[in-house]
């Protein structure tokens, strides 16, 4: 291939079917937003949930399909349909560095997400900040994270508007600044959110997602019957025989930091709300499942339509995008791989405009929730749910600037992206885990990310930006983290030896409190309002309380460290540049393995590792939350664990008021207790001694079934078999 790059537009015969396949798709997304905001106006006109709720997380109703299909479709973007080959065209086999960093994507997302459903049902997180405003009860922290949560999701919409205008216009044959089409198209994108909220992103992202798949499993067959595949790769053919040799130091340097950097996927907005919105634990769990084998059909699928593509190209000039000049050979080749080719451009439009979609609300629901409804809290939620679409409209506007004006490309966005997402892993981590000794005061976690977001900006654009092609490999993220810990530690152990104040729940009388602030001594103005949260304070033990009896592998630090032994061991660890590549020829032939580079396979083969850690961890994960209702019975429970009921979930009538609904039946699972003779410190035998009437109400009580606002003698409940039940059923 020559060294010059040109733009690469699709001939007209090639384009005539995308003015059928575009329409035809964007009329299905309209008729899926009709759907939605029906649905939408069914539950509110049903009473199953408020306005806010159904407009930001669809009244919590997803089921697998839908929670497996948006979590696809938002996880995998375009940087996925298009990126990655792209990227593997020119580097070779060191864009399979996504495998292992989308392994530990899969990680964060199961092993944080099963906690921060449990106290979401437990608590009524809405807002993907909730739980940090709930378990550190800081007003500084809690804006430090909505900032690390709303500005990289800006960056990441700004990135999708930035690819759907270069692969639009060349698609079609427009002029390349011309942005008038992302603009219409992101205008497009705002009505389907406005018209239907998460429903129709959800159910838009189902069809997009599905359009996806199609591609990435088509067109590697028709690549591999056409113009052979791996197998088929001579080093002394092949156009970038240097693509064989073992990567220098630096790439080995940033391939092993930008596997861990996506860790950070499961503290975006975006993705916590998936986590609030599915209807039951079994629906999280397919989604889970998704996004720990879809890299294996997407990432890995890229990789190799980059590197055979470079064979598919040879002795053409290289163009801007490889993507679209390799979809267009298989076009030319007529029939069913036109279609095919046809089907994969619009592929790449529905998977950056999926993500867009789900940045858009999940940026506005953080806003409104987090900045506009605090300031008019008693606004009904029907009314903030209009603020959100304004605050969705100046998002769009605001990421259409930033898109359109930016000229460094979608992978200089990431840069920053993904690093600033990367500062919110520690909040979040320490706030499911960490108790006693091992707890952080919440400054002094602000602190630490303060740090270390200043630090992450000062580097990319005072170095990265600055020396693009600095052989450097400076991760900002990572190193950004190391700064992240090292103050937030050295604050808390300043904070410990000066201060000495500790983690309490006593209240200002002295006295035990469960409502009382957990980290002392603070102004008023960082004390959040918590009401509608619950009556007792959120600490790790509650939290602890929450999740007996489930396995959580991720709690375990011996766990742990494999994990992130077995990413690590991924890196190809050996020495640059191997075999040498003088003047154009290696001076021995380099070792492959079925016709790629040895290193790309032992990448390939170790992720298998990984993978199968997450995949069995989460088929180990129960399908339902489950409750003993004989254990119930015998020693009582909780009640400030008890889960709320979809009813209870979507009643929220001002920014911070008391449920009222839940606030009676836990008082009236006490005075049951009460009445039985049990306290939620107690255990009592009652193996010889059978369940009586009040105690069986008691059950019923905690599962939901029976109402707490009637008179005992109205409930009659039937005999139910013994044993855990599904309690989210």
């Amino acid at each position: 291939m020559t060294p010059t790059s040109e733009r690469h537009l699709l001939s007209e015969e090639n384009r005539m079917g995308l003015y059928i396949a575009i329409p035809v798709y964007f009329v299905l997304l309209l008729g899926c937003a009709f759907w939605a905001r029906r649905k939408m106006e069914q539950m509110a006109h049903e009473h199953v949930a408020d306005k806010l709720s159904a407009h930001y997380l669809g009244g919590r109703r997803f089921g697998p399909i839908i929670t497996a299909g948006t979590l696809f479709a938002s996880l995998f973007s375009g940087y996925t349909v298009i990126g990655i080959p792209n990227e593997s065209f020119r580097t070779g086999w060191q864009s399979l560095r996504w495998m292992p960093s989308f392994a530990y994507c899969a990680a964060g997302l199961a092993g944080c997400g099963l906690r921060l459903r449990k106290a979401s049902v437990v608590r009524n997180h809405q807002s993907p900040s909730d739980f940090i405003t709930d378990r550190f009860q800081s007003q500084l922290l809690r804006y430090t994270i909505v900032f690390l949560q709303v500005v990289p999701s800006i960056i990441y919409l700004s990135a999708q508007v930035n690819a759907l205008k270069g692969t639009f216009n060349a698609l079609f044959g427009l002029d390349a600044d011309a942005s008038y089409p992302v603009v219409i198209i992101m205008f497009l994108i705002l009505m389907f959110e406005w018209a239907g909220g998460l429903s129709s992103v959800a159910l838009t992202d189902c069809i997009q997602g599905f359009v996806m798949l199609l591609s990435f499993i088509m067109l590697p067959s028709i690549i591999k019957k056409n113009f052979g595949g791996w197998t088929e790769l001579d080093v002394e053919t092949y156009p970038q025989p240097e693509f064989f040799a073992t990567p220098s130091k630096e790439t080995q340097w940033s391939f092993w930091q930008f596997s861990l950097i996506n860790v950070s996927f499961f503290t975006l907005p975006h993705f916590m709300q998936r986590n609030y919105a599915a209807i039951n634990l079994k629906s999280l769990r397919a989604g889970w499942f998704v996004v720990t084998i879809g890299p294996w059909v997407t990432m890995f699928v890229g990789a190799f339509l980059g590197t055979v593509g470079v064979q598919m190209l040879a002795g053409k000039p290289t163009p801007a995008s490889p993507f679209t000049a390799i979809i267009e050979e298989v076009m030319n080749l007529g029939g069913f791989a036109k279609g095919v080719g046809i089907i994969a451009f619009t592929a790449g439009l529905a998977a950056i405009m999926s993500t867009a979609d789900s940045l858009i609300i999940a940026t506005s629901q953080l806003l409104t929730a987090e900045i506009c409804y605090p300031l008019r809290p008693q606004t009904t939620p029907k009314e903030i749910a209009w603020f959100g679409r304004v605050v969705s409209l100046l998002t769009t506007a605001l990421a259409l600037c930033i898109g359109i004006l930016w000229r460094s490309g979608i992978t200089a966005l990431g840069a920053i992206q993904f690093p600033l997402s990367m500062q919110c892993v520690p909040a979040f981590v320490v706030g499911l885990f960490c108790k006693g000794r091992a707890d952080f005061h919440p400054w002094c976690l602000s602190f630490g990310a303060i740090a270390s977001t200043i630090y992450v900006l000062v580097v990319y654009f005072g170095y990265q930006a600055a020396k693009a092609d600095s052989p450097r490999a400076i991760n900002a993220g990572i190193t950004g983290l190391g700064i992240h810990l090292t103050v937030a530690l050295v604050c808390e152990l300043a904070h410990r030896r000066f201060y000495r104040s500790k983690r309490s729940t006593v209240g200002e009388d002295g006295k035990p409190d469960d409502q009382a602030i957990l980290f002392p001594g603070r102004p008023e103005w960082d004390k959040p309002h918590l009401s509608r949260f619950g009556e007792k304070t959120l600490t790790p033990e509650l939290l602890d309380k929450m999740m007996t009896g489930l396995n959580e592998p991720f709690k375990n630090l011996w766990y742990a460290a494999f994990l992130f032994f077995s990413i690590s061991l991924t890196t190809t660890l050996t020495a640059e540049g191997e075999p040498a590549f003088v003047d154009g020829a290696f001076r021995t032939p380099p070792a492959t393995m079925r016709g790629i580079s040895w290193w790309a396979m032992k990448i390939t083969l170790l992720c298998i590792i990984p993978y199968s850690m997450v995949f069995i961890t989460i088929l180990r994960t129960p399908s339902f939350f489950l409750v003993d209702e004989k254990k119930i019975e015998k020693d009582g429970i909780d009640p400030d664990v008890v889960e709320l009921t979809p009813t209870e979930m979507g009643r929220r009538v001002s920014y911070d008021e008391r449920n009222d609904l839940v606030y009676r039946r836990r008082s009236t699972i006490r005075t049951k207790m009460s009445e039985l003779g049990l306290s939620v410190q107690m255990a009592r035998d009652f193996e010889d001694e059978p369940p009586d009437e009040g105690r069986r109400r008691l059950s019923a009580l905690v599962l939901g079934k029976l109402p707490s606002n009637i008179p005992e003698a109205a409930a009659e409940l039937e005999e139910e078999e013994e044993g855990p039940i599904k309690n989210e059923e």
